[in-house]
C-alpha cells in the first residue's frame, strides 16, 4: 500500500512538471534587464550619520592628544628653565614664567615683593656666571633685568608703602642695602663691561635705599611725600616735620598751657614754648639733599630725628649717570 501512495506523488510530480506555469520566457528576460539596471541602493541614513559622529570623535581625540603633548613638553620646559641662567636658551621662558605669574599676582605690595625677588635673583645667577668664568654678555643679560625689577619693584613698594603701610619701607631700604653690598663683592670678578654697568646697578641701588630712607624719616610727619614722582616712586617732601597741622581759623590762646609734649630729645616741654631744635643729619649718598635748618631764635615745631644712613663703597666709583633715571647722576 505504501508504493501505490509513492507511485501517485510521483505521477502528480510528472503532471507538474508538464504544465507550463509561471512567467513566460519574455517576462523573464524583462524582469533581469530591470534587476541588472536597477540603480544602487542609497545608505541608510543612521548609518552614515554614525559615520559622521565616529570621523569628529577621532578628530576631538587627536586634537586632545596633541594638546596634552603641548602642555607636557611646556612644563617640562618650565620646570628645565628654573635653572637657567642668563645666555642659557631656556632663559627666555624662564623670564616669560615670571612674567606670567606677575601677570597672575593682583595685590600691589604682591607685585612689587614679586619684582624684588626676580632682582634678587638675578644677582644669585650672576655669582653663579662669575664661577663659570661666562663671558660678558651674559652678566649684562642679567644686569639689564636686575635694574628693570628692582625700578619697578621699588616705586610699585613705596607707592604701595606710602598710600597704605609705611612699615615696608624699612624692607625695601633693607633690601637695597642687601642687594647693593652682594654685587659689590662681586664687581672685582666682572668682566669689563658687565663691570662698567655693575656700578650703574650700585648706584642704582644705594638711591633706592636713599628714598626709602628718606620715606621713612617722614612716616610721623604731616606731610611724607612732596606730591611729586620719579621712576623711583613718590619723592619726599621737603618742608620741615611737623607733626600735626592746626586750622588757622581755630581761637588761639596768649595764655600758657601746662601740658607738656615729647620732644625728638625724649623730653616732655611746655606747649607755647621753644621745643630745642632737632639735630640735622646729612647722608652720605651725595645727589641728594639735607634737611633744611631753622634761623636762630625762630622756634622749631616738634620734629622727628632724621637717622643717618650709611652706605658702604667697596671700590671708588666714577661719576655717572644712571640711564634709568634721567636728571639724576651720583658721584
Amino acid at each position: 500500500m505504501g508504493d501505490d501512495d509513492f507511485a501517485e506523488d510521483l505521477a502528480i510530480v510528472d503532471l507538474l512538471r508538464r504544465m507550463d506555469v509561471g512567467p513566460d520566457a519574455e517576462t523573464r528576460e524583462r524582469m533581469k534587464q530591470r534587476v541588472l539596471t536597477a540603480p544602487p541602493p542609497e545608505k541608510p541614513l543612521a548609518l552614515a550619520s554614525v559615520r559622521r559622529v565616529g570621523a569628529r570623535a577621532r578628530l576631538a581625540v587627536a586634537a586632545a592628544a596633541v594638546l596634552c603633548l603641548l602642555m607636557s613638553l611646556g612644563g617640562m620646559s618650565v620646570l628645565l628653565s628654573r635653572d637657567a641662567l642668563p645666555g642659557d636658551p631656556l632663559y627666555g621662558i624662564k623670564r616669560t614664567t615670571e612674567g606670567a605669574s606677575l601677570g597672575l599676582t593682583f595685590d600691589e605690595e604682591s607685585r612689587a615683593l614679586k619684582h624684588l625677588e626676580f632682582a634678587a635673583a638675578r644677582v644669585t645667577e650672576m655669582e653663579t656666571l662669575a664661577d663659570r668664568a661666562s663671558d660678558s654678555s651674559a652678566q649684562l643679560t642679567a644686569l639689564t633685568d636686575l635694574d628693570a625689577d628692582a625700578v619697578e619693584g621699588a616705586r610699585q613698594l613705596t607707592t604701595y608703602a606710602t598710600a597704605s603701610d609705611k612699615t615696608a619701607l624699612p624692607a625695601l631700604r633693607d633690601w637695597a642695602l642687601g642687594q647693593y653690598e652682594k654685587l659689590g663683592t662681586l664687581r672685582p670678578r666682572l668682566p669689563e663691561d658687565a663691570g662698567k654697568h655693575a656700578d650703574t646697578t650700585m648706584w642704582l641701588l644705594a638711591s633706592i635705599a636713599q628714598r626709602a630712607h628718606d620715606l621713612t624719616a617722614r612716616i610721623g610727619c604731616g606731610a611724607v611725600t612732596s606730591g611729586s614722582s620719579d621712576p623711583l616712586g613718590p619723592l619726599p617732601a621737603k618742608d620741615e616735620c611737623a607733626a600735626a597741622t592746626q586750622d588757622p581759623n581755630a581761637p588761639t590762646s596768649r595764655a600758657p598751657s601746662t601740658s607738656t609734649q615729647p620732644t625728638p630729645s625724649g623730653e616732655p616741654v611746655q606747649s607755647g614754648s621753644a621745643a630745642p631744635p632737632t639735630r640735622q643729619t646729612q647722608s652720605v649718598v651725595p645727589g641728594t639733599g639735607t634737611a633744611p635748618t631753622s634761623k636762630p631764635g625762630t622756634p622749631v615745631p616738634t620734629t622727628s630725628p632724621k637717622p643717618e644712613i650709611t652706605i658702604p663703597l667697596p671700590l671708588p666709583l666714577p661719576s655717572i649717570s644712571l640711564p634709568l633715571l634721567p636728571g639724576i647722576s651720583f658721584g
